[in-house]
């Protein structure tokens, strides 16, 4: 498996492999897609002693691939997921879940080694079952290690923070992102949008409908800002048409406007408060159109005169 950036975390995390001194919890913390979860189960399968490779997952509490090679002494919990209204949602960790891992982890490691538990993004945690896990931190069993794994560790109450190693993750540089996409097409746009993150440069040379939608999103706001009054209000019917597509769309121009605040002026540069006045009005057009029963358009047409 292929981390990138992060080596002060792995060198310290395979010094305490080395020298036998391995912490009973850990806490990853930092943005969505930096690699927290992939280096947390590289981790995992470095001392459990297992092969890191892909071949073997983990165990993942409440259900599992068939005709995958299981390692038993990882254990993965994550929030559920469920659709209402078209969107999907995910669902708290309740107490139920951190019980399930309580018995897991009271059985002896298959392998004769460790047993690790993942919480990924445990922010889902509520507070019984975070005050649940916190009994299983202060009397952990022999040789068992946890590791939640988390975008917002203000959502993690004190006293569990208090039992954990803490390891914070930073955006990776500029060349690690080059690096990536150095074989990709348009790998100006790719680097772009991954923002100094890996999991995003990573999943948009997947996901290619993904970066149709930002480059889309490129064009329309350079739409919105060079235009007539007239057409500017054609183009506002147009992208109100589909409102969950129209909010999506609105996100991503906030994005391109912090970059260039920012110096990142890759497709258009604007004057720094123009982009940050653009910034307000954009998020304040966002909130309206989705806590309120206004009408797109119409809100999209008072943004336009701001533009």
């Amino acid at each position: 498996m292929r981390i990138i950036g992060h080596q002060k975390i792995i060198n310290y995390l395979d010094r305490s492999i080395e020298k036998d001194k391995i912490s009973q919890a850990y806490l990853f913390c930092g943005p969505a897609h930096l690699g927290k979860f992939s280096l947390a189960l590289e981790f995992a399968r470095k001392i459990t002693r297992l092969h890191p490779d892909n071949s073997w997952e983990a165990l993942r509490v409440g259900g599992q691939e068939e005709n995958q090679k299981i390692n038993p002494d990882i254990i993965i919990i994550s929030p559920e997921t469920e659709e209402k209204d078209g969107k999907i949602k995910k669902k708290d960790i309740k107490i139920e879940k951190i019980r399930e891992l309580q018995q897991m982890l009271s059985l002896s490691a298959y392998f004769g080694k460790y047993k690790v538990a993942i919480i990924d993004e445990a922010e889902k945690l509520t507070n019984a079952s975070q005050n649940a896990l916190l009994k299983t931190l202060e009397e952990p069993p022999q040789k068992t290690v946890i590791i939640l794994i988390t975008e917002n560790a203000d959502k993690i109450i004190p006293t569990v923070k208090s039992r954990c190693v803490i390891k914070k993750f930073g955006l990776a540089e500029k060349k690690e992102i080059v690096e990536i996409l150095k074989n990709e097409n348009d790998a100006k746009n790719l680097e772009f949008w991954a923002l100094n993150r890996p999991g995003l440069a990573i999943n948009f040379t997947k996901e290619k409908e993904e970066m149709e939608k930002r480059i889309k999103a490129q064009k329309d706001l350079k739409k919105m800002l060079e235009e007539n009054l007239s057409e500017k209000f054609s183009f506002c019917e147009e992208l109100s048409k589909d409102t969950s597509a129209l909010v999506e769309e609105l996100s991503f121009w906030t994005v391109i406007l912090r970059e260039n605040i920012f110096g990142n002026t890759e497709f258009f540069q604007l004057d720094r408060k123009k982009a940050l006045k653009l910034i307000l009005e954009i998020e304040k057009s966002l909130k309206i159109i989705k806590e309120t029963n206004s009408n797109s358009r119409l809100v999209m047409e008072n943004l336009a005169l701001e533009m």
